[in-house]
């Protein structure tokens, strides 16, 4: 009952949506957040496709992918922010 109570709730989700992640590969992961579990909420939301972005950060070794404290790759998360911005939501984003 509350998967389908959470699938219904993403389901109604058309805004555009960008997930970044930690993912490099089975045995570097996020330990915080199951990534199979993003991957599912993801598909579930009713965003279209061309407005939405599910994008790994191999090198963030951490959950906190944007905090220059825990994770080791925090430019490749301001691009990808700044690049979901431009293309998606179409705005200028400021420049690093």
């Amino acid at each position: 009952m509350l998967r389908n109570k959470r699938e219904s709730t993403f389901q109604r989700v058309k805004q555009p949506a960008l997930v970044l992640y930690y993912y490099k590969d089975e045995d570097h992961q996020d330990q915080t957040v199951k990534v199979s579990a993003m991957k599912r909420m993801f598909g579930q939301l009713a965003t279209p496709a061309d407005q939405k972005r599910f994008i790994a950060i191999p090198d963030a070794g951490d959950h906190v992918i944007g905090s220059y404290i825990k994770s080791k790759d925090v430019k490749k998360v301001e691009e990808e922010c700044d690049k979901f911005a431009g293309e998606i939501l179409k705005l200028n984003p400021p420049r690093h």
